[in-house]
């Protein structure tokens, strides 16, 4: 893969994870919307059904989407949701995501939308277009990943599980991922149209020491107003993009 795609990549974590703000800034916890609340509903019930940690599909939503479900062109619902049209067939860029849970189908992410339909008997089509197919679709997966893990077992076990549903082929840019969502669990995020569940992850245990410092660590310089942008992250380069 060109360095041109990592690069790519590497400024989609970052204009979508990095930012996050921690949670209650102002000490005041916000009215959710009539949309956010009945996700809420739906992480829940998905968790329980799965036996996944519903928190993980608060974060991961939070990450890939904002809570705000990705629908292809001539594919939105007029029911008062949140949604987001995209181009299903991008000519230049990151491929597509679909869904409130960023479920992907291209050759370079895989096919987790096609896979996490499958575990729940729906058409591809279905978990796009229906928040709550979406979630299941997502749940059913990280489940798939935890290998017989359940809701009860540390957060910190369930990292592997989240960078394989990331579907980011190398490891250490997965880990950028991974880090992100475990973050905004153990910090809390909150606004009207969104709020994940804060509980407590030993994020030393899952990364070790020093790996934890660099992915805390500011990391990413853009380099902008140029038709091939180049992205430096000295903690992240591999030998085949030097």
């Amino acid at each position: 893969m060109k360095f041109t795609m990592k690069a790519r990549l590497l400024a989609a974590l970052c204009v979508g994870l990095a930012a996050a703000p921690a949670a209650f800034a102002d000490g005041q916890a916000r009215q959710l919307t009539a949309s956010a609340k009945l996700y809420k509903q739906y992480f829940q019930e998905a968790s329980k059904e799965f036996d996944v940690p519903v928190e993980l599909l608060e974060s991961i939503a939070y990450a890939e989407t904002r809570w705000v479900s990705h629908v292809p062109k001539g594919q939105l619902k007029k029911n008062g949701e949140p949604q987001i049209e995209i181009d299903p067939d991008p000519h230049h860029g990151m491929p597509p995501s679909y869904g409130i849970m960023g479920l992907r189908n291209d050759t370079y992410f895989g096919t987790s939308l096609t896979q996490g339909a499958a575990l729940i008997r729906v058409s591809p089509d279905v978990v796009i277009t229906d928040v709550r197919s979406n979630i299941r679709a997502a749940a059913a997966l990280l489940a798939q990943y935890g290998a017989r893990k359940t809701k009860h077992f540390p957060l910190e076990d369930w990292e592997g599980a989240v960078a394989r549903y990331s579907g980011i082929p190398q490891p250490e840019v997965a880990q950028i991922y991974t880090y992100e969502i475990l973050t905004a669990i153990r910090q809390g995020r909150e606004g009207e149209g969104y709020k994940i569940n804060q509980r407590h992850v030993e994020m030393e245990k899952v990364y070790g020491k020093e790996k934890l410092k660099k992915l805390s660590a500011r990391r990413i310089t853009i380099e902008t107003g140029v038709p091939d942008p180049k992205i430096s992250a000295p903690d992240f380069v591999d030998a085949a993009s030097k």
